[in-house]
């Protein structure tokens, strides 16, 4: 009887997967040529409307006290950025195909690779959404549950492999399930949300492994965030030509989220798959081409951003703990940690004091997500939650 219902759960639930997957793609083929579609699964992957998603229910005269949802910079820009984008604005009225290039090759010496390897955006988001469509067009993009795209199956054409026992994605499982149907390994190194980090070796294992027949997309949002970011992500795999993807963006530790600039790195065979998806960074204005230079040479402001950073997080980690509350160590300006009552529930009261975090529920448990604020900011989430907990 128990393995009769056992194996009816099973067809039900794969039926439902395939379903899910043929939706999905035909989804993606919409995309493909309405830029209405594309403008869909652009909101659906950006994190300001993921925040305005969550949030359309509650009041909205509450004063937001503490903003901990985006995983926003709070203490940026730099004041040199700032006046680089001051500066700038007495060419505005120029078009931007100068300052474009600046910035190629600031990224390129950056990163060590020729300015042919580089493909500019306005924010990663753009750019994740292009990847999305151009190789969900070809095949389900395998990736890790939770990671930042696995909410998105109604859209995007999927194979979802849970993590391991302590949050980390299982790379032998993920290599063992390709078998041609799928076109993408999506990987979120440092992920999202749970904020764990792969051992560069182990991923760099994984390239070689399997990269030859799938490529792989490194979404290194949060890398910045890292104890080496230059040894811990994957560009020695772009640079020895293998087929992976690294997309980044300057809305973290540059704090340019409301300028807007993302960069994708890979060989030029890679990024032409997903150019004809993206404005190739022609919807990026002056200021912001200018300011972006300016913030990554600015590495004072890095390390302060990054000093400031751990000092907030120590506090919540000290108060979690405090509370008697468990969390999952983070290499990001973002913890996760298990609650006892439903995120939605949590979101709601937390509102009604003036702070924004983000809801996740996986492995049958609730969880919040807290972005690393001002240590202002996190006093006030702290108190709050003691409020709301208690």
């Amino acid at each position: 009887m128990s393995s009769s219902i056992n194996r009816r759960d099973w067809l039900k639930k794969s039926v439902l997967a395939t379903a899910g997957i043929s939706a999905a793609s035909a989804f993606i083929q919409r995309a493909e040529a309405s830029p209405i579609a594309r403008q869909e699964l652009y909101m659906s992957l950006s994190p300001e409307f993921q925040l305005e998603r969550d949030y359309a229910h509650f009041a909205p005269a509450v004063q937001i006290r503490a903003r901990l949802g985006a995983n926003e910079n709070p203490w940026g820009p730099s004041e040199k950025t700032k006046k680089a984008l001051t500066d700038s604005l007495s060419e505005s009225n120029r078009y931007a195909f100068k300052v474009r290039g600046d910035l190629m090759k600031v990224i390129a010496e950056k990163e060590g690779v020729p300015e042919s390897h580089i493909l500019l955006a306005a924010g990663s988001s753009e750019l994740l959404t292009a990847s999305m469509i151009a190789y969900g067009a070809k095949g389900k993009i395998i990736c890790a549950d939770p990671c930042y795209i696995s909410g998105n199956e109604e859209r995007i054409p999927m194979e979802k492999v849970p993590l391991t026992k302590d949050f980390q994605y299982d790379l032998s499982a993920i290599a063992g399930r390709l078998n041609g149907s799928q076109s993408l390994v999506y990987i979120t190194n440092p992920n999202n949300p749970t904020g764990a980090i792969l051992p560069i070796a182990e991923l760099n294992a994984f390239i070689d492994k399997v990269s030859d027949k799938t490529p792989v997309l490194v979404d290194e949002a949060y890398i910045d965030y890292t104890k080496s970011p230059k040894a811990e992500c994957a560009i020695e795999a772009v640079k020895a030509g293998k087929n992976v993807l690294i997309l980044r963006t300057m809305s973290k530790l540059y704090a340019f989220a409301g300028l807007r600039v993302g960069y994708a790195i890979a060989k030029p065979e890679i990024l032409k798959v997903i150019q004809p998806y993206t404005s190739g960074g022609f919807s990026v204005s002056v200021p912001s081409f200018v300011a972006a230079a300016t913030a990554i040479k600015d590495v004072d402001f890095q390390k302060l951003t990054l000093e400031k950073t751990a000092e907030s997080k120590q506090y919540l980690y000290d108060f979690l703990k405090k509370m008697d509350y468990s969390y999952i160590p983070s290499a990001t300006n973002f913890v996760l940690f298990p609650i006892k009552m439903k995120g939605a529930d949590l979101l709601a009261k937390l509102s009604a004091e003036g702070v924004m975090v983000r809801k996740w529920e996986f492995d049958h448990q609730h969880w919040c997500r807290v972005s690393i604020g001002t240590l202002d900011e996190m006093k006030i989430f702290t108190e709050a939650f003691t409020k709301v907990v208690s």
